[in-house]
């Protein structure tokens, strides 16, 4: 999936201040400071999740604004969960082909639920999330999990991400081969970036020719 545009972003946290009767510049500033918590699952997705900001900012909200917030939180994981071109060709292929399909991903609590009303979710039934494993790349408790659940050693494992989180070093020192994606100018998000994998493309169907010649 594309990063979400920075002007996107701040558009979207704008909308989640508005909700609450929050200045929109100083709630961002506290709702990036916890973005580690909301990707180890220690702050959930929900109302509550703008309780720890309120307090910083002094602000007491009754329920009904933190539902509106909520919702548009959830609009805005919703909508970001938009595959890239030739994404969905990609993974009919693997599964055509075979492969087994999983997906170690750094997100929120209700990302997988949001994910399951997208095309992607059908994907994906093995998932390393983040917020649920208490666990951030490259923690092996996510690779771990992925491996296990697919009944796999590292050696038959693919890995392919956008270098974020420090994601391919990780899988690389589980044994699996590594893809970086070069989203060029599309990579507005950059998290302990580190794009060094085994392969790099920018199309995510290239990846099926390197499967192919690892594995034919």
């Amino acid at each position: 999936m594309p990063n979400i545009a920075p002007a996107r972003l701040r558009a979207s946290l704008a909308r989640m201040a508005a909700a609450l009767g929050a200045p929109a510049a100083p709630f961002e500033e506290e709702w990036r400071k916890h973005f580690a918590s909301r990707m180890d699952g220690t702050i959930p997705d929900g109302d509550g999740q703008f309780l720890p900001i309120l307090q910083a900012l002094g602000l007491s909200v009754d329920p009904a604004q933190l539902a509106r917030a909520t919702q548009v939180r959830r609009a805005s994981i919703l909508g970001s969960l938009v595959p890239k071109t030739g994404t969905l060709e990609c993974l009919t292929e693997f599964r055509r082909r075979g492969h087994k399909l999983a997906l170690a991903t750094d997100c929120s609590s209700e990302t997988p639920s949001l994910l399951d009303r997208t095309p992607l979710g059908g994907f994906f039934p093995v998932r390393a999330c983040s917020s649920h494993l208490r666990a951030r790349k490259p923690d092996p408790a996510i690779y771990l999990h992925v491996l296990r659940e697919l009944g796999v050693e590292g050696a038959r494992c693919l890995y392919v991400g956008d270098g974020n989180s420090a994601e391919l070093p990780g899988a690389k020192a589980h044994g699996m081969m590594t893809v970086w994606v070069d989203n060029g100018t599309e990579q507005h998000w950059r998290e302990r970036h580190v794009p060094e994998g085994d392969y790099t493309v920018r199309d995510l169907r290239d990846t099926l020719a390197i499967a192919e010649a690892l594995w034919r």
